[in-house]
């Protein structure tokens, strides 16, 4: 029981700080590569926090797989290098004894992940992309400021209003531009409401508008009192989702080679993460007298060696290079059949 206890209380504490860092790691990368969509137009700017929020819970399934097995790893690693190991040895256990204890820290863990890689991630990434189109179209409504010309994302309209009275602007100018026509509108008045299809409009009062072709004189000139002009914001998007924001029963139900790979790599993380953790108790082994922990670096290779592998495999399903039937179950076997081999390897070694 103390054995049990004190090596699963020492994971746990080693896993929730790397999960911290790593975290830390994924959201710096991510708000520096959202940020820079934001600075050029391909995200709206208040979409970036909202879109973190949705690339978090995208990544968390290779997060934790990559906490496990460092937290493992770690762990079991600093019982060798203190001579601790040995004396779990000496006490009657053996290296087979650790697999229970790692197995009820990592299976919880694992459920996690699978649910995280099966149902949450897509979910995310389909929310985001739909946020993201949505936050764009909107962004034309939120650009216009006084005194300053605002450009559509779109490019097709510019806005400008002179200043603010009461919520409605004054001296208000829009330029459009449809096929090869450009129009221009003045007007006294100018603001925006919502009808009751959620479409967004700005109305106009008092103004003229001027209509023609660029570089002729040939322009129509409107006069009106009221006018309104739609806002092109608050509609679904028109893309179908990608393959990666597909849910996990619609993949299934395809026949696709594209989602049947996407299917298997999905399934593949929660599979990877539990042979990854079973892996890393005969890849901690260390030889204090050694000094050099070259150990980490075999099993740093091993993890990402197997990780790419992965993503080779889903390439290759994805082509037809590698029949559906099959998926990445010849991986998994072989990743599990080299642990096994790693544990009669370390077995030898007990007491040394």
């Amino acid at each position: 029981m103390l054995f049990r206890k004190s090596l699963i209380q020492e994971m746990s504490w080693v896993a929730l700080g790397a999960f911290f860092v790593l975290l830390m790691l994924i959201m710096t990368t991510q708000i520096v590569r959202l940020l820079g969509q934001a600075a050029i137009g391909a995200l709206a700017s208040s979409a970036v926090w909202a879109m973190m929020g949705f690339a978090a819970v995208r990544y968390l399934p290779i997060l934790l797989s990559l906490m496990l097995f460092f937290s493992i790893l770690a762990v079991l690693t600093r019982l060798w290098k203190d001579h601790e190991m040995v004396i779990w040895f000496v006490s009657g256990r053996s290296i087979m004894s650790f697999i229970r204890p790692v197995l009820e820290f990592t299976i919880p863990v694992v459920i996690l992940i699978a649910l995280l890689s099966l149902v949450l991630s897509p979910w995310a990434l389909e929310k985001g992309q739909e946020y993201k189109e949505k936050s764009l179209s909107r962004q034309e409504v939120t650009q216009v400021a006084p005194g300053v010309f605002r450009e559509s994302p779109a490019a097709d309209r510019v806005y400008f209003v002179e200043n603010f009275t009461g919520g409605n602007g004054n001296n208000v100018f829009v330029q459009l531009r449809r096929d090869e026509k450009l129009t221009v509108i003045l007007a006294e008045k100018g603001g925006l409401y919502l009808d009751s299809d959620g479409s967004r409009w700005l109305w106009l009062a008092k103004g003229k508008s001027y209509e023609g072709l660029p570089g002729t004189a040939a322009y129509e000139t409107l006069e009106f009192e009221n006018a309104r002009l739609r806002i092109e914001a608050g509609e679904s998007p028109r893309s179908s989702p990608s393959t990666q924001a597909t849910s996990t029963m619609a993949l299934w139900n395809s026949k696709l080679p594209e989602h049947q790979a996407e299917l298997a790599w999905r399934i593949a993380i929660p599979i990877s993460a539990l042979i990854l953790s079973l892996a890393a108790i005969p890849l901690a082994f260390f030889n204090p007298r050694g000094g050099r922990a070259s150990n980490l670096l075999v099993a740093i290779f091993s993890y990402f060696f197997y990780y790419n592998c992965i993503n080779i495999a889903q390439a290759w399903l994805s082509d037809g290079k590698i029949p559906l039937m099959l998926g990445m179950w010849p991986l998994h076997a072989a990743a599990l059949l080299i642990t096994l081999g790693l544990f009669a390897w370390r077995g030898k070694l007990r007491g040394s």
